[in-house]
């Protein structure tokens, strides 16, 4: 392997070559500064737009909802009216389906009491 060779670094030169990398860490670092300044003025603009958007809806869906919550309250109310008349029906019909189910076995009692 062959050696390599270094060239000698002048001493006039090391302080020109750090203020030269100071000054670009510097220019780096207003760079990240005003982007992140940028990037926190876009995100309180687009903040500010979406609340202008969104502050009427609150008061629209609030109104919907209490519209809707009427609506569910006469549709609840229409249907425990007709649970409630179906109900009533089929305690009607169980109440004939019983009498005529004793009425047949008494029938069925007697004429087997009076067949010979």
């Amino acid at each position: 392997m062959a050696e390599e060779v270094k060239a000698p670094i002048k001493e006039a030169e090391v302080p020109w070559a750090i203020s030269y990398l100071r000054e670009d860490i510097q220019d780096l670092r207003n760079e990240v500064r005003e982007t992140r300044r940028l990037t926190v003025e876009s995100y309180e603009k687009l903040d500010a737009k979406i609340d202008a958007r969104t502050d009427g809806l609150d008061a629209k869906i609030d109104a919907r909802t209490d519209g809707l919550d009427a609506r569910l309250g006469k549709l609840d109310a229409k249907f425990d009216a007709r649970i409630e008349d179906l109900r009533r029906d089929m305690d009607v019909r169980f109440r004939w389906t019983l009498a005529t189910m004793v009425a047949v076995g008494a029938l069925i009692l007697a004429a087997l009491k009076l067949l010979p």
